[in-house]
């Protein structure tokens, strides 16, 4: 114990006189999750809209103002049909609605009125939104329109009654705030990013100052060496995720439903892995240059692009939703979003966790292996 204790201090006091090291370990999360949780947002609001009324009759003007007060669209500029398509090209607007003239004479009269909806497809995913938007707005308006002019020729519908009544309800997430569903994702990415950059860059600096051999000629054993660098490393690990967790809750308002007690277990599995995995890292490069971008290369990307964190699995190639079977932080991910919006517990969660322990396990015997070599 008192060699690890040894080792403990020698790496606090790197630590503390290496600022990059303590920006990374401190300073990194935090701007990580300030800067995910207000920049990215699923939400799609405000849409820059311009319309072009032909008609310029009181249906008309009802159309416009269903698609002004629903909150996703902003009317902000009626130009000529002529003006359309320049605006689109320069991302003025990303959507252009057109009203026909005789459009309310169409409508009174049962016949077949149509509006144009225009809708700038450079973002599919924008795109997807925009029109099925738009459409909900006009098929509201067309069966309100249906209505009232079935009402003037006498025959009376009851108005909110349709034949199948729908009570839609959203668990979990009532608000469909995209903030409940990216902050809690974002400790799986900062904690897998920050420790595995970490601990790769501590004993790769070892190597580069050559106190790594003076360590092995010591008395110290290779695990000694091991447990004595990762306990800093861990403590700061939890730092952080309090740190998230507490900023998510108070800042973001992000719902904690779940057990704390159940998350702080599986936190210590996965940073058991993370940690393993920089070790490997650490193992198998020679300065701290690589190692950083080595780590930040394995562990980010994948992270972000491969583990649900913003794109569904599902929607993936084949090839690509096998390759996610190797990413931790899809795990994880399953995890601490059942914790924190379902309240679930390891009744539900237990296959995500059995996966980061085996993951842990494997990192943790493939670091020992590679480090014991450097002490043989």
């Amino acid at each position: 114990m008192e060699l690890i204790e040894a080792i403990m201090k020698k790496e606090i006091i790197h630590i503390l006189r290496d600022p990059r090291t303590l920006g990374i370990t401190l300073f990194l999360p935090l701007f990580q999750l300030l800067m995910f949780g207000y920049a990215l947002s699923l939400d799609i609001n405000h849409i820059s809209t311009a319309v072009y009324d032909s008609d310029r009759s009181v249906m008309s003007r009802k159309l416009i103002e269903n698609f002004s007060s629903s909150g996703y669209f902003d009317i902000n500029a009626r130009p000529n049909t002529a003006d359309f398509t320049k605006r689109l090209d320069s991302g003025q607007i990303k959507v252009a609605i057109i009203i026909p003239k005789g459009f309310e004479d169409k409508v009174r009269s049962d016949g077949n009125a149509r509006v144009q909806v225009l809708v700038d497809g450079s973002d599919p995913n924008f795109a997807r939104v925009g029109v099925g938007y738009s459409s909900v707005i006009i098929n509201r308006f067309s069966q309100n329109a249906t209505a009232e002019s079935l009402y003037k020729k006498g025959i009376v519908i009851r108005q909110g009654v349709p034949p199948i009544d729908i009570k839609a309800r959203v668990w979990y997430n009532p608000e469909l705030r995209s903030v409940n569903y990216i902050v809690p994702g974002l400790m799986a990415l900062i904690m897998m990013t920050v420790t595995t950059i970490s601990i790769s860059v501590a004993v790769v600096r070892e190597k580069e100052k050559g106190t790594l051999e003076n360590l092995i000629m010591s008395p110290i054993r290779s695990s000694q060496l091991i447990i004595g660098k990762i306990i800093p490393y861990v403590v700061i690990a939890f730092f952080e995720a309090a740190l998230i967790t507490g900023v998510g809750m108070l800042w973001f308002n992000v719902p904690m439903n779940g057990s704390f007690l159940l998350l702080l277990g599986s936190l210590i599995i996965y940073v058991a892995g993370t940690l393993g995995m920089g070790l490997v890292i650490s193992a198998a490069t020679d300065s701290q240059q690589v190692a950083s971008f080595t780590s930040f290369m394995v562990t980010f990307l994948p992270a972000f692009l491969l583990s649900g964190f913003v794109f569904p699995i599902k929607s993936m190639p084949v090839v690509l939703q096998f390759i996610t079977y190797l990413v931790p932080a899809r795990y994880f991910l399953v995890v601490i979003r059942g914790i924190f919006l379902k309240g679930v517990g390891i009744s539900v969660l237990w296959p995500n966790l059995v996966a980061l322990g085996v993951f842990a396990l494997l990192m943790i015997t493939v670091a020992s292996l590679r480090l014991r070599r450097s002490f043989a």
